[in-house]
């Protein structure tokens, strides 16, 4: 299971992209991994920080701050909080309370990391698949 304070992409079971993988099968999951690098973790972040809520009080807001980390891996990323536990100077791990309406400022789950990642997984599947296809065609006219 994902943790409900991370964002992971995951396309098993797109065609469209088995597909497009199929043609260049040995520089399918290069082109990938560099999609996922370049666009694809940064497309994520927007989204997620799209529907973070911030509050009226007077603090450095997560929405406005480098909140977010990618973990690549083989074909796929995870966005998380950056930093580790709220209390500590810089850190951004309050975001876990937020997301799952934990907390005494919070009574309501928002789940931003979910929303901003539906919102933009077509988007990275779209250009994973237009950069496949785009070095399908370099390979086959080059």
């Amino acid at each position: 299971m994902v943790h409900p304070t991370s964002a992971h992409i995951d396309f098993e079971g797109s065609s469209r992209l088995e597909e497009a993988m199929l043609k260049i099968p040995e520089k399918s999951e290069e082109v990938i991994n560099n999609v996922l690098k370049s666009k694809g973790t940064k497309e994520v972040m927007q989204g997620i920080i799209g529907f973070m809520p911030v509050s009226d009080r007077e603090k450095k807001h997560a929405k406005y701050s480098n909140s977010l980390k990618e973990r690549l891996f083989n074909l796929g990323f995870d966005i998380v909080a950056r930093g580790g536990a709220a209390n500590k100077k810089g850190s951004f791990g309050y975001l876990v309370f937020p997301n799952e309406g934990r907390g005494p400022h919070n009574k309501v789950a928002q789940e931003f990391f979910q929303k901003g990642l539906a919102e933009r997984e077509e988007v990275v599947l779209d250009l994973a698949i237009a950069e496949l296809v785009r070095v399908n065609n370099e390979i086959i006219g080059g």
